[in-house]
């Protein structure tokens, strides 16, 4: 199929510490993802930030379990930006390649904008719009729990 680009971005009512705060508890992740079951660290850094955890997913139209390596120094795709990336370890059942990005801006002293940015290259046998709806779903998804889940 190739590389499938998606982008989500909403606007939260908490500054940009709650939201990150949020972002780097890796091990709830699942909690407010929709989608995903499981969200395993299972290496961190010295700071205690996950390095590599253990994904589950059951989306519309393929569950996976696959391990993702985060960069959390330099990570955001903007200077001004606070956040991370991951990509895949391996491959997996259903995905190729796996990167993605979370990037979050202050908006004014107490909201944040937050971005999340994912590519993922699946060997899956759908027509490229199917899996780019489900993957836009997901990312859209994903943005709309982070935001429940930090303004409560």
């Amino acid at each position: 199929m190739g590389e499938l680009h998606v982008t989500s971005t909403v606007r939260i009512a908490r500054p940009v510490s709650e939201v990150m705060a949020v972002l780097r508890d890796i091990g709830a992740q699942h909690e407010w993802w929709p989608g995903q079951y499981r969200s395993d660290p299972l290496e961190s850094d010295a700071q205690g930030r996950v390095t590599r955890a253990r994904i589950g997913n059951d989306v519309k139209v393929a569950k996976d379990e696959f391990e993702v390596v985060y960069t959390h120094d330099g990570g955001a795709v903007d200077e001004n930006a606070q956040g991370y990336r991951w990509e895949l370890a391996a491959p997996s059942t259903i995905q190729r390649s796996q990167e993605g990005s979370w990037e979050v801006r202050a908006d004014g002293d107490a909201a944040s904008e937050v971005t999340l940015n994912l590519m993922v290259d699946s060997v899956l046998p759908l027509p490229g719009f199917l899996l780019r709806k489900a993957l836009q779903d997901t990312a859209n998804g994903a943005t709309k729990g982070l935001r429940q889940r930090c303004e409560g």
